[in-house]
């Protein structure tokens, strides 16, 4: 009886374990925050050639580019005003991740959203396409 217990409970066992993909590293999300931080940081800084390190070249098949997400943050007549960044929620798997944000003034106001796409190539997060209108709505909203 205990045997056939055991074999019952090691098929089961088995079959919880089919099919499940390994989740990804939780040791993702300070370098994906990290990447946000940089983005920021290179976004506030308006020079081109700094943002350029942080794009894929997937990012010239969405038809976008380092002056184009300056673009969008700053407005077509650069007067829109930046500060950082914010109320970041990332989303992510093994190999691509979505950070909903919102560009955000010195007034915090989130009215500004902004959905980033990275990819991970050679271990390496970079952005790849950046869209500009609604974010996920945070839970319980």
């Amino acid at each position: 009886m205990i045997r056939v217990f055991l074999t019952v409970a090691v098929i089961l066992g088995a079959l919880a374990g089919c099919g499940e993909e390994e989740l990804p590293s939780r040791d993702e999300i300070p370098i994906l925050r990290q990447r946000v931080f940089a983005l920021e940081q290179a976004i506030a800084s308006g020079d081109p050639l700094i943002l350029d390190s942080l794009l894929s070249v997937e990012i010239l098949d969405e038809g976008l580019s380092s002056d184009s997400l300056l673009g969008f943050v700053f407005g077509p007549d650069n007067d829109f005003p930046f500060h950082r960044l914010g109320d970041c929620e990332i989303f992510y798997t093994k190999e691509v991740a979505v950070v909903d944000c919102h560009v955000m003034d010195s007034t915090e106001t989130a009215d500004r959203p902004i959905k980033l796409h990275f990819k991970k190539f050679d271990e390496i997060w970079l952005l790849r396409k950046f869209e500009g209108g609604e974010t996920t709505p945070a839970s319980g909203s």
